[in-house]
């Protein structure tokens, strides 16, 4: 297996796993369309073949300790931040776009809360130690190509869970969408408070 096609079946695992990201892509997909899900998922993407190269590195001794427990408080506070913004912006009408993010609003958004999470560089940096040994690859290799894998296999994954997303809120009616969205914002949040209450356990 060539090191682009494990970087992207990586990639694409991980992406596709539950978690706070990919309830923030389907919440915006299933109200507002296609771009703003895809801009939470090629956000998170970018995020996790930055984190992926750092893992190649083996950077996660810089998050250890109380300088771990920091970047857990910071990336709690972006999902928390996300989560307020998800029940803000739900419009009283179905086809209200006053206030809807765009692609730009939301990529920024998934990059900045995935790259707060620490535990993204630690992951990574695990899976490098066992992938990269069975692969017999060189250093160049996992510092390049195996990044930009995951990068593909994430982008894929965004694609399908946009389009997915997007064409499933046209039959969606009004009131379970409000259900869906608030319920999406509750669990973000919760993943937010776990992250600050974990971050402060750390520092403490």
């Amino acid at each position: 297996m060539t090191p682009l096609l494990a970087g992207f079946g990586l990639g694409f695992s991980v992406a596709a796993s539950f978690g706070p990201i990919n309830l923030f892509a389907l919440s915006s997909g299933l109200r507002y369309g296609f771009w703003p899900a895809y801009g939470v998922g090629v956000g998170a993407a970018v995020a996790d073949g930055s984190y992926a190269f750092l893992g190649g590195l083996g950077a996660a001794a810089l998050f250890t300790g109380g300088a771990k427990g920091w970047f857990q408080m910071l990336g709690g506070t972006a999902l928390v931040f996300i989560a307020v913004g998800m029940v803000k912006r739900r419009p009283k009408e179905r086809g209200e776009q006053r206030g809807a993010p765009g692609f730009g609003r939301s990529f920024t958004l998934a990059l900045g809360a995935t790259l707060a999470n620490p535990i993204t560089v630690v992951y990574w940096t695990a899976v490098f130690a066992g992938v990269v040994p069975n692969l017999e690859v060189s250093r160049l290799e996992a510092l390049t190509l195996l990044p930009a894998g995951v990068v593909c296999g994430t982008v894929v994954w965004a694609t399908v869970l946009a389009v997915g997303s997007a064409f499933a809120g046209r039959y969606v009616n009004e009131r379970l969408l409000s259900r869906l969205s608030l319920a999406s914002a509750l669990t973000v949040a919760g993943f937010g408070v776990w992250f600050i209450v974990s971050g402060l356990r750390t520092i403490v």
